[in-house]
Formats: C-alpha cells, sequence, structure tokens
C-alpha cells in the first residue's frame, strides 16, 4: 500500500544546498581538491592502465562541489574526517568505494573531472559522477512537474557527453580511441536512486515512483550500448542498495504500521520492493545487451544483497547492532536522521567512532561500509567475475 508523504523538502537540496551555505561561508573550490598521492600505477599486475565511472553522490569525487554555488554540508566538516581529515567533495567521512578501486589498481586518486584541465589530468581515467545526479534527464522531472531546483543537470546521458570529450582527448584516432575503450575498465553507476529519492522527497507516492523503473533502466541501458559502440569490453554496473534501509527513509516514514517491516533488519519492505523491482530490471537489460554483444563484460554489481548482509548481521562485519539503521552524523530524531537539521549544522548529533556505523549521514554510508562494498566488487562475491580475476595485461 502506497505512503501519503508529508511535504519535505527534496533529498538532493535538503542535503547538498543547504540554504545556510552562503557564498561568504564558502571555501574555494580548490581547497576540496583530493590530495595527490604518489603510487606506481598498476601495482595489481598490470591491470587495467585507466578506470572510467558516472553515477552520483556514492561515486562522487568531486565534481559536485566545483560547480555548484552551495554546496552545502559536503563541503564542511566533519565530512572527509576519518581518511582526508577535511571535505573533498565526498559524502562519506571517508574514501567511496571508487577510492578502493583505484587504490588497488595503484593510480593516484582521480582529479574530478571537472576539475581536470589536460589530457595529463585523465592519464589514468576519471570520474564523471555528480552528486544528485539521475539516469533520467532534469527535463523529463520538470516535464512531471517536480522542482528541479535540487536536481543536478548533468545525468547519466550528460556524464556519457564529458567522456566522449575526453575520449578524443586521450586519443587523436578512432584506432587510438578504440584501443583505449577495449583496454579501459568502466563502473557505470551505482545511479537510479536518486530518480527515486527526487520524487519521494516531493510527496510523490509509490504509485507515481514505481512507471520510472523502466525508463530509469531503458536510460541505463542507452548509456551502456553508447559506451560499447565506443569500443568498451569490460563494464561493471552496480545495482541500487536497499533503499529501505536508509535512515532517512526511515525517519520519513516513521509512522509506518509493523507490517511495513521487515522483522529480520528493520527495513521498509515495501521501498525494499521498489528497489529489488529495479535491480532485476537491471539484470534483464545486461543479459539482453550479452546477447547483442558476445565479446563484451557486461558485470552485475550486487550492491543490494552487499549492503543488506551488513545490515542483517552488522556485528559480524564489525558495526554496531544497535545503532546498524542508525545515522552517526544526523539531525536527531528517529534514527538520528531527520534531515532538517544537517549533519554539519548547530544541533546535529554525530557519534564518536564512524566505523562501528553503517550509515554515516543518513543516506549515504561510512567509509568502514564502502571499504566492505569495494571488497566485495575487487574479490568478489558480489561482482562474478570480480575486478581483479579480470585483470589483463596491456
Amino acid at each position: 500500500m502506497a505512503k501519503p508523504l508529508l511535504m519535505l523538502p527534496l533529498l538532493a537540496a535538503a542535503f547538498f544546498l543547504a540554504a545556510a551555505a552562503s557564498a561568504s561561508a564558502r571555501v574555494p573550490a580548490a581547497a576540496f581538491t583530493t590530495p595527490a598521492v604518489t603510487r606506481t600505477a598498476n601495482r595489481s599486475g598490470g591491470c587495467y592502465p585507466r578506470f572510467f565511472a558516472f553515477g552520483d553522490s556514492l561515486i562522487d569525487t568531486g565534481n559536485f562541489i566545483h560547480y555548484s554555488t552551495a554546496p552545502g554540508p559536503v563541503a564542511r566538516s566533519p565530512y572527509g574526517e576519518t581518511f582526508f581529515h577535511r571535505p573533498t567533495g565526498r559524502a562519506s567521512d571517508g574514501r567511496l568505494v571508487v577510492d578502493f578501486v583505484v587504490e588497488r589498481l595503484g593510480f593516484p586518486y582521480w582529479t574530478p573531472y571537472l576539475a581536470g584541465k589536460t589530457e595529463d589530468d585523465f592519464r589514468y581515467g576519471a570520474n564523471f559522477a555528480v552528486a544528485s545526479g539521475t539516469a533520467l534527464n532534469q527535463l523529463l522531472f520538470k516535464k512531471k512537474h517536480l522542482d528541479v531546483g535540487g536536481i543536478t543537470p548533468y545525468s547519466l546521458g550528460v556524464q556519457i557527453r564529458w567522456f566522449e570529450k575526453v575520449l578524443a582527448m586521450l586519443g587523436s584516432t578512432e584506432h587510438e580511441r578504440r584501443e583505449i575503450m577495449a583496454s579501459s575498465l568502466f563502473l557505470v553507476g551505482e545511479i537510479g536512486a536518486n530518480d527515486y529519492n527526487h520524487p519521494f522527497f516531493q510527496n510523490k507516492t509509490r504509485e507515481w515512483v514505481m512507471p520510472l523503473v523502466p525508463r530509469v533502466i531503458r536510460s541505463i541501458g542507452m548509456a551502456l550500448e553508447a559506451l560499447i559502440q565506443l569500443g568498451a569490453r569490460t563494464l561493471y554496473v552496480p545495482g541500487i542498495f536497499p533503499l529501505g534501509c536508509a535512515p532517512r527513509y526511515l525517519f520519513l516514514f516513521r509512522n509506518s504500521s509493523t507490517a511495513d517491516y521487515d522483522p529480520a533488519t528493520g527495513c521498509l519492505r515495501w521501498l525494499n520492493d521498489l528497489t529489488t523491482h529495479h535491480n532485476s530490471l537491471l539484470q534483464a537489460k545486461l543479459a539482453e545487451l550479452r546477447r547483442a554483444h558476445l565479446d563484451v563484460s557486461l558485470v552485475y554489481v550486487d550492491y543490494y544483497d552487499e549492503v543488506l548482509s551488513i545490515v542483517s548481521a552488522p556485528a559480524r562485519n564489525g558495526f554496531t547492532p544497535a545503532t546498524a539503521l542508525d545515522a552517526c552524523c544526523g539531525g536527531g530524531g528517529f534514527h538520528n536522521a531527520n534531515f532538517t537539521v544537517h549533519c554539519t549544522e548547530p544541533g546535529a548529533v554525530q557519534c564518536p567512532d564512524p566505523s562501528r556505523y553503517v550509515s554515516w549521514d543518513g543516506l549515504h554510508m561510512t567509509e568502514a561500509v564502502y571499504r566492505i562494498m569495494a571488497r566485495g566488487i575487487l574479490d568478489g562475491p558480489f561482482a562474478v567475475p570480480p575486478i581483479v580475476s579480470r585483470c589483463k595485461k596491456y
């Protein structure tokens, strides 16, 4: 049964575009640049020479703060406190999944695409993900009468066009570009969660959101097809993590009946059902593309079961059971997830040890969880075959 929603600000706007972030309080974007870390490239045994990623805030390593005039809480401490010891534009206390992948491949941490200027900036690949990003374009949401103020215009389709510009910069001939494509590793997603978050946080029901799912999958499929036509041969495509376990959703639907919750996890059943529907359609789309492109490796990454396994057995994974569904840094209230007060603002409640928490700010995970998720895609079992097993010498 669909749940009526309270009128609340759009999720992305509430999180990223907080009114309290005035221009005078902002730190220059250059201050958020990821620190350079010198590494010997391809330490993992001559793996992929380049790695390209597309998606939203689960992947964004600084693109949002390089274009936004009001990047909001993510541009202030305690974001980044665990590893970088300052905010870098990552929506976490530390590193993201892509950071751990980059480390394993032996590359320096990426320059965000919007901060890059020369071919040298993209020597090891590029990250095109943008926080609040969607698979569907902003115009579609506008036509559906949603407030698009908090929806970035840099949807997945735009990110693909950015990539084409970088590819042209890296390869001057068709042959060079196809060689780059064939030897590179691509991570397309996680993407799609915000296509559902934005309307849910604008008072839309499950019945309103569900018809978006096939359109989201179609958009992801078109992006994958575009990369394949350019010559991509190795693509990893994550599904969506269980939204029904996100503290912000648990706070939003805090008046739900007992029957709405999964007794094994405390997560919202109906919202996780929507998530599994998305993931099932995504897997079907990947199967369709595999049949059409027999020489291409399209690997589904099961973020849903990976995160659900952590929430289901937090102690086994090193997390505190009593707070497995709570935000480490949030606005208090149910599950510490009242997002009218942001993690960085006066009145916010911050946990003493993020490494014991699953959720960082009620929607994004802690570095500790991203480390586990990265292990699942690098070494298995949540990507078959895992990235490291597919490493090739070039």
